[in-house]
């Protein structure tokens, strides 16, 4: 993208980025920074851009005539013949041999209004556990029956997806308003061995989780193991000094309990809103 704003320059190509997903200006700067970018970055600080744009992973790249309207888009990483098709699609260049691009399927909200990667029928239990909270009091399933679970495993320590997951999260609740009392963000660590209180409280803070809305849960690891081999979690050996391996997940229970949705990370928090209205509503 570097290389492409300064080569396609005097064709009148201008380059932004889009920083959404749960990253704050400080992160788009570091990355900014870090990778030279010597085109704008501007923060999606509550993912209305990424939502407008009906934006389903990370990178996804749009191309727009000098008029504004769309004239292609691709999901993943580009290429110099990917870019090459956009640019041509846009009319930055001319191209015989570029090949126009598909556009990306969006997925449609399905059976009760659920929009996520994957969506369980209504007959599916979610898995049980019973573990303590960052309080020291034990939570399980059946004491949240009546509020959405956002269920997501994480550690406090984690600097790659965790806050993503933790700021995205974050803004589901936001997105919800007074409904938010009405949902449940509980976090299962995947790091027992390193995530203190002292680190919960940090990365609750950053997550923009309020008192009485999360549930940050902990056990002894292999208590834990249990619970994420249940939920098809795959983690790693911990190792002292790098970021906890895992799988980045985030699902949906709904209040009677019963597995409903689940989304790849990352994901746009105004899509988990909706499902969790759909959820709620019913």
């Amino acid at each position: 993208m570097r290389r492409a704003a300064a080569r396609y320059k005097k064709q009148g190509l201008v380059i932004v980025g889009v920083a959404t997903g749960g990253d704050s200006r400080a992160s788009a700067l570091r990355f900014a920074k870090h990778q030279q970018l010597d085109f704008p970055v501007v923060v999606d600080t509550h993912q209305a851009v990424a939502w407008r744009y009906q934006v389903v992973g990370w990178p996804t790249s749009f191309f727009l005539d000098a008029a504004g309207h769309l004239r292609g888009q691709l999901a993943g990483p580009l290429d110099n013949t990917s870019l090459r098709d956009g640019l041509a699609s846009a009319g930055a260049l001319t191209c015989s041999t570029c090949q126009p691009l598909a556009p990306t399927p969006v997925p449609t909200p399905r059976a009760g209004g659920l929009s996520a990667d994957s969506v369980f029928t209504a007959d599916t239990p979610a898995k049980p556990f019973s573990l303590s909270d960052q309080q020291g009091q034990i939570v399980s399933l059946r004491s949240l029956r009546g509020k959405v679970v956002a269920l997501t495993f994480v550690s406090a320590i984690c600097t790659a997806e965790c806050p993503l997951i933790g700021r995205a999260l974050g803004q589901v609740a936001q997105d919800l308003g007074k409904d938010a009392k009405h949902l449940a963000i509980v976090a299962i660590s995947v790091a027992p061995e390193a995530d203190s209180a002292a680190a919960i409280r940090h990365f609750a803070k950053l997550s923009g989780w309020k008192s009485g809305e999360y549930y940050y849960l902990s056990a002894p690891h292999k208590v834990l193991a249990a619970v994420w081999a249940a939920y098809g979690i795959w983690v790693g050996p911990y190792v002292k000094g790098q970021d906890p391996e895992h799988t980045p997940a985030v699902y949906l229970i709904d209040p009677q309990g019963r597995l409903r949705a689940y989304y790849d990370v990352p994901f746009l928090a105004p899509r988990v809103a909706s499902s969790v209205r759909a959820l709620l509503s019913t």
